[in-house]
């Protein structure tokens, strides 16, 4: 058997049907599907992003962010508000406040002192004798909490195993934006170190 192509016999020649190249227009038609398929995916993804400034508040957009008029914020100082039902579910009802100017919190209204223990409900306490308000908890039996734990007003623990887990909160112009789907782990009451672990004395 030879190796030139005149040497095979006709049957095994390539048609010319297969050296022609796939149709130009078939391509045009790939590209735009895939063009049409990125702009509905941007599409959506913006429309997602732009969901907390067209909803009216209060209301709950997709991604877990519920959205508040900016008129819903306490002052400062004031008492911290609470954001439940039927806005959101019992389990990540929050309170919503503003320790000084600019700094919003949104502290989680339950607690555990570990994972798995029974929950603390959390509520506001009435200033002593400075002007400014902190959180204290009601706990269930077995809490593993000695007393009634007391945090300050940025949920940091002063009489608690650890501070209040808190939600992921931004002001927008007319709204502010909690979103519960961002849920910010308490650290714990572990002293902290007066002198840096290599500075001196």
């Amino acid at each position: 058997m030879g190796t030139h192509y005149q040497d095979q016999p006709p049957e095994h020649w390539a048609g010319d049907v297969s050296l022609d190249p796939t149709p130009v227009w078939k391509q045009y038609i790939l590209v735009a599907v895939l063009v049409l398929l990125a702009l509905v995916l941007i599409g959506v993804v913006s429309l997602a992003a732009l969901m907390p400034q067209l909803a009216t508040p209060p209301a709950v957009v997709p991604g877990g962010r519920v959205v508040l008029a900016r008129s819903d914020l306490p002052a400062v100082g004031e008492m911290p508000r609470l954001v439940g039902p039927p806005l959101v579910g019992e389990a990540d009802a929050f309170w919503l406040a503003q320790p000084v100017a600019g700094d919003v919190v949104a502290v989680r209204a339950r607690w555990t002192s570990t994972p798995g223990a029974p929950q603390c409900r959390v509520m506001p306490l009435p200033p002593f004798t400075n002007p400014i308000w902190s959180f204290t908890g009601t706990c269930e039996a077995g809490a593993g909490v000695e007393g009634a734990p007391v945090w300050g007003p940025r949920g940091e623990p002063i009489a608690a195993p650890r501070a209040l887990d808190r939600y992921l909160v931004s002001v927008d112009r007319d709204r502010v934006i909690v979103n519960v789907s961002r849920e910010i782990r308490g650290y714990g009451a572990t002293p902290q170190p007066r002198v840096p672990p290599l500075g001196s004395p």
